[in-house]
């Protein structure tokens, strides 16, 4: 069990009863949605095609330095 999952049922463990089936019952619900093939990458890679967004500059993640900080474009390697 990770550290982080540890300290969540610790702070679970203090609410009153109610509040902890409540949130048993979304987690259990979380779980059970998931198809059996659930892929975290599938996932990950889903969310970051949604948060892309189009600058029209073909070169951003190159040339960053030149569009954030004003310094020259780099010289393109053969």
């Amino acid at each position: 069990m990770t550290k982080l999952l540890e300290e969540a049922i610790a702070q679970v463990k203090q609410l009153p009863e109610s509040e902890q089936n409540k949130i048993a019952a979304m987690l259990i619900k979380q779980l059970e949605s998931r198809s059996p093939e659930y892929d975290f990458w599938d996932e990950f890679d889903q969310i970051l095609e949604e948060c892309q967004m189009n600058t029209g500059i073909s070169d951003l993640s190159y040339q960053h330095d030149h569009y954030i900080h004003g310094l020259p474009k780099r010289e393109l390697e053969s």
